[in-house]
């Protein structure tokens, strides 16, 4: 009973501390502890033994990974790679394609795996500055950054650490039930598109173009065309990156995946150097902001074998596992009520691969179709109040929760929610 209550107490206090601000390293060790003390564990072996060894695993296969992906998306920021992509897509699209446009680069972005908060600094910018040019409502900008990286989080062959996370225990490759992937994002981009222009319409009705730009902090400035680089030496690291990484998953995800980005650093470095200020700073900023992340979620791998050896926990795996309904769907529930309890889609797949991931495969599950599931179900409820990003991306924005929390729950979470039930469906029914 008192693990129970225990558990309970450490989750909600978990919700809190990080709706707080509180550091996430901070609050889960201070949940672990909670967690060890209700559940009679020892305390000594539960963080150095248990906490630290879900900690030191994650740190150990990461480690180069979310580095180089660090030092991939600090270079794409400073040469101005995605700017001139984003100012070539509007020329050719039109103005009234804006919506489309951040939803392109946010995807590509993010496909390539540069980090969740690097991508919000890389592609902050350009949106701001897209909208303002066309007299747009800028409380928008939240949905647009984090509903643009949810397309792409979980979509067939991503380096997203969302897409690769699910590999590391089934054993599967990133391009995992291409269908279903691709039945999802579609879903989520028509609603993003359809969202965004619905939301503009409205403003337009409640405000003037006048008040609209009052909105902006600053006065936009747009990056003339002599400062940028060509079109085609844009495109070409993310086509490079993203062809390397699906002609070598037969390495292995993580062999594939380094490989791939030391290429296209090496192919940035080659054609942008006389942009890169400052090599040694470059290297070091976007290794230091991957690395940061990778403790972070370090941290959050620690806490989930904790809650593994949780009694309480233990049981609740039971009750899961028991529920009448068709195993791809307990996956999908699962996944996402993980993942709103931690604010964290990283966490929610780790805990739930960490809890369900052997009982499902022993099921004698698809386990392609599983990744692929437990990868999109983990993107739902990651943006509540206490999600570290949602909250990170609003400031950065400049957003209040108040003015822009309801786009990111109509243009996104509610869409992703259907589209995830649709493909747990269809996993259910043999289409895969």
């Amino acid at each position: 009973m008192l693990a129970t209550i225990g558990l309970i107490i450490a989750i909600a206090l978990l919700v809190v501390m990080i709706i707080k601000g509180i550091d996430m390293i901070t609050a889960t060790v201070i949940t672990a502890a909670i967690i060890l003390v209700t559940s009679g564990l020892n305390l000594n072996e539960g963080f150095l033994t248990t906490f630290s060894g879900g900690a030191g695993g994650f740190v150990a296969s990461w480690f180069l990974i979310l580095g180089l992906g660090g030092v991939f998306g600090q270079l794409v920021l400073e040469t101005g790679l995605a700017t001139k992509i984003a100012q070539t897509l509007t020329k050719k699209l039109g103005t009234k394609m804006v919506g489309l446009v951040i939803l392109i680069c946010t995807f590509f972005i993010t496909l390539l795996g540069i980090n969740g908060y690097i991508m919000v600094f890389v592609l902050y910018p350009i949106a701001d500055n897209l909208l303002y040019e066309n007299k747009m409502d800028r409380r928008v900008l939240p949905f647009l950054l984090l509903g643009g990286g949810a397309s792409a989080n979980g979509f067939a062959y991503s380096l997203d650490i969302c897409n690769v996370l699910p590999s590391k225990y089934l054993n599967t490759s990133l391009g995992s039930a291409p269908l279903l992937s691709f039945v999802f994002t579609a879903i989520l981009a028509v609603s993003y598109f359809l969202y965004f222009n619905y939301a503009q319409k409205q403003s337009l009705k409640n405000n003037t173009p006048e008040q609209l730009l009052a909105m902006y902090k600053t006065q936009q400035t747009a990056v003339s065309e002599e400062e940028l680089p060509g079109i085609f030496m844009s495109v070409l690291p993310f086509v490079l990156v993203l062809g390397c990484v699906v002609a070598t998953s037969s390495w292995g995800t993580s062999p594939s995946i380094m490989f791939s980005l030391v290429i296209g650093i090496l192919l940035i470095i080659c054609t942008q150097l006389k942009r890169i200020k400052n090599m040694k700073t470059s290297i070091k900023t976007g290794s230091s902001s991957g690395l940061n992340s990778m403790l972070t979620v370090a941290a959050v791998m620690g806490l989930s074998k904790v809650l593994g050896a949780s009694p309480a926990f233990q049981q609740l795996q039971q009750a899961v596992l028991a529920m009448n309904m068709p195993a791809y769907l307990k996956a999908f529930f699962g996944t996402t009520v993980l993942t709103g309890l931690t604010g964290s889609a990283i966490s929610g797949e780790t805990i739930f691969m960490e809890s369900f991931g052997k009982a499902f495969v022993d099921m004698g599950v698809n386990v392609a179709a599983l990744h692929r599931i437990v990868t999109e179900s983990a993107l739902i409820l990651n943006k509540l109040p206490n999600s570290s990003v949602a909250i990170l991306t609003m400031s950065i924005c400049g957003c209040s929760l108040k003015e822009s929390y309801k786009h990111i729950i109509l243009g996104t979470m509610i869409p992703a929610f259907i589209a995830g039930l649709v493909i747990a469906l269809m996993a259910t029914v043999g289409i895969v």
